[in-house]
């Protein structure tokens, strides 16, 4: 047994900072610590994660090593991933551990001499038995022995630890450039490893490690000497290369601010921000130009143009209209920005060619033809094309018209479905898929269509996410719904289910969508039996696959989930959300957040823990009742109530039935909680003056059907049994 003792706590602050500042180092044995992967252009999508993991592995590293530090934070630009540590210890802890040897028995003979056992254990780790001492533990007396173990200088340590955080970064997908075999997001062409000014030295993908980094490669790519980790970051923005990735964000944005002031403002687009954030090295913004002639296309096509070109900015005009103004991020400094201007207006302007020229095709060639294109477009193998897609929607969508009694004009519901998906097979979707729907819209409202028809071109994809804005009509909504749950039977009756974090098929988003629609536009609504009927609509190939066996309660399970997840993230603990949803038939979701803040107003009143209490016991006597095989009737003998405090529990549970019934009806669930309320003093003088299971059998049956008839009233609204 070997017990390991750390001689002191290691420092606990980690994560990668929001500011750049520089770094002291406490006394002469703490240095700073620093590791530059450079590599050829990683992909932005890479790069985030990729940092996460430098944080987390060089924290784990550092811990299992027994190795101080002040902070750890971490950097990058699109050619370079950066640790520093601040104010790392020169060597790990010390350590001790104790050895157990041969317990005493065995250690010693009858004459108390050390035996062959002893002298080994001893000799094994260089000290004569003299020297050991004796444990005492739960089994017993044994021989043990203290070790002591210096902590290893930090530069050592690093030559170890930085090349595994190196081996340990993954990437979705990764490559092999030389001879080694080493793998890669993208070839790896320098490495920087500093512990103070000394060099950390390894190899790794043929590559030495040294205090030489590349500078900005499109501007010369000349390398530059790092003279000590807190010299770095200074270093590398002398020559133009911002390594703090929110400072070069924040450097953009005043760059964009600052080249745009004259002509008017620029378009916000944060997530095109943080996409050219990891694009360039050092920000630079160059205002461009395109053809005025090019403004008749719609805004959306413009934009996305330029987007994804150039990763360039759309600009509104003075007057705040949208302008033939754009804006391009240069990487590096701001020389030669005519020849990047010419360069960026040259790309977009081809790409805004080729773009008017399939406006102008769709829209001669109108919607309508589009549709029996989608013959051809396929929504997946086991079920069909997207033509037979739309036209299940147009079925469910009819069924669901009528039984949220929507009343929606079936011509208009007709048409807007079918251009629902036209756009997908359209020359500009199909050069620009996220378009999708939006085009649609944009091509419905020129050739004259209504707007609920138009709209629900795009807003049938909505929410877009899973707390995304929710269709504004109810054409868009009834389309909305009709394609997912559409969807969602059809991918669940050939067994293709979200399984762990995979969901390749946006089932999860899906199925909250879908939800989230109904909790809002039909509070009301018996969900269970409407999804039972959409199966029906699946073609006979899928119905009869063996994989559609359960396919439906599969589904109802998977809406459950999904409700949670809705609640919970409402602020509601699994507890309550169990006690208004056990039982529940998809029924009426709407009324769950209704019963919800009911049900914590409820819990502030002093009574209610108890009366959680008695409902507890008043299910655990049935379920007693159960097991011993009685028979729980349905119906109550009046005549058979002897004791006056269960003649009074029966008239109070009556009126009691009476007045829930009303309440829940209107959703007015304060008041149901105030009736249970109510019921305390009657039920509390029966537990005191009666005995449920009498002697008589009659009787004894009688009083638990009682009891049954209480927890009844209740049952359809709230579980008091799974509250805590």
């Amino acid at each position: 047994m070997i017990k390991i003792l750390r001689s002191a706590s290691r420092a606990k602050e980690t994560g990668t900072e929001k500011q750049d500042k520089d770094t002291k180092m406490i006394d002469e044995n703490m240095k700073n610590a620093l590791l530059e992967i450079g590599a050829e252009e990683l992909p932005c999508s890479y790069i985030e994660p990729a940092l996460k993991q430098i944080e987390n592995l060089a924290m784990k590293a550092f811990n299992s090593f027994g190795l101080k530090y002040e902070a750890i934070k971490t950097y990058a630009t699109p050619r370079r991933l950066v640790l520093i540590v601040e104010n790392l210890a020169g060597k790990s802890e010390d350590t001790m551990e104790e050895i157990l040897g041969p317990s005493l028995k065995v250690a010693k003979d009858v004459h108390r001499n050390y035996t062959q056992a002893a002298v080994g254990f001893a000799a094994k780790n260089g000290e004569p038995p003299e020297k050991l001492v004796v444990k005492t533990t739960e089994r017993g007396e044994y021989l043990s022995f203290i070790k002591k173990t210096k902590g290893e200088k930090t530069e050592k340590l690093l030559a170890i630890i930085f090349p595994d955080i190196i081996k340990n970064i993954s990437f979705p997908k990764t490559m092999v450039w030389e001879p080694s075999g080493f793998k890669f997001a993208r070839p790896v062409r320098s490495i920087v490893a500093l512990y103070g000014k000394k060099i950390i030295k390894f190899k790794i993908a043929d590559v030495d490690s040294s205090n030489w980094t590349i500078g900005l490669h499109t501007y010369d790519g000349s390398k530059i000497k790092i003279d000590s980790p807190e010299n770095y970051l200074v270093t590398m923005k002398n020559k133009s290369v911002i390594v703090n990735q929110q400072e070069r964000r924040k450097e953009m944005k005043k760059s964009i601010d600052s080249i745009v002031a004259s002509v008017g403002s620029v378009i916000n687009d944060d997530d095109l921000v943080d996409e050219v954030n990891y694009l360039v090295e050092y920000p630079s913004a160059v205002l461009c130009t395109f053809d005025k002639k090019y403004l008749d296309l719609p805004v959306e096509v413009l934009t996305v143009c330029m987007k994804k070109s150039q990763k360039c900015f759309a600009v509104n005009g003075k007057d705040g209209s949208f302008s033939n103004y754009f804006i391009g991020i240069k990487n590096g400094v701001s020389a030669y920005q005519e020849i990047a201007k010419e360069g960026y207006e040259k790309v977009v302007t081809a790409r805004l060619a080729d773009a008017e020229f399939f406006y102008r095709n769709d829209l001669k060639n109108g919607l309508g033809a589009n549709v029996e294109k989608l013959k051809g477009v396929i929504f997946h193998k086991e079920i069909g094309t997207v033509y037979e897609k739309v036209e299940r929607i147009k079925q469910i969508a009819n069924l669901f018209n009528k039984e949220f009694d929507m009343q929606i004009d079936d011509a208009i519901l007709e048409k807007a479905i079918m251009f629902s998906k036209a756009d997908l097979v359209s020359e500009m979707v199909f050069e620009y898929p996220e378009l999708q729907g939006i085009v649609g819209k944009i091509y419905a409202l020129k050739l004259g269509e209504k707007s609920d028809v138009a709209l629900s071109s795009e807003q049938h994809y909505w929410p877009l996410s899973a707390s995304g804005q929710l269709p504004s009509n109810s054409v868009a909504t009834l389309i909305s719904m009709s394609d997912k749950i559409d969807t969602l039977v059809a991918n669940f009756s050939i067994g293709l289910e979200p399984s762990g974090s995979a969901d390749p098929y946006g089932l999860r988003r899906a199925g909250i969508g879908f939800i989230r629609m109904v909790m809002e536009n039909f509070p009301n609504q018996n969900l269970g039996n409407v999804i039972e009927k959409v199966f029906e609509f699946l073609p006979e190939k899928v119905k009869n696959n063996p994989k559609a066996k359960n396919a439906c309660d599969k589904l109802i399970n998977f809406f459950w989930q999904r409700i949670d997840n809705i609640l919970e993230l409402k602020g509601y603990n699994s507890f309550e959300v169990k006690a208004v949803t056990e039982g529940n038939k998809l029924n009426a979701l709407g009324s769950l957040h209704l019963k919800l803040v009911s049900l914590q107003n409820a819990k502030q009143k002093g009574d209610f823990g108890y009366i959680v209490t008695v409902f507890k016991r008043i299910g655990n006597i049935i379920s007693q009742a159960k097991k011993q095989n009685i028979n729980i009737s349905e119906t109550l003998n009046e005549t058979l109530f002897i004791e006056g405090a269960e003649k009074a529990l029966y008239v109070s549970s009556k009126e009691a039935r009476t007045a829930i019934e009303n309440y829940m009806q209107k959703n007015e669930y304060d008041k149901v909680f105030d009736k249970v309320l109510e019921l305390k003093p009657t039920i509390d003088n029966f537990f005191e003056k009666v005995m449920v299971m009498s002697e008589n059998e009659t009787v004894k049956i009688n009083r638990v059907a009682l009891l049954n008839y209480i927890n009844n009233i209740f049952a359809s609204f709230i579980d008091f049994s799974a509250l805590q």
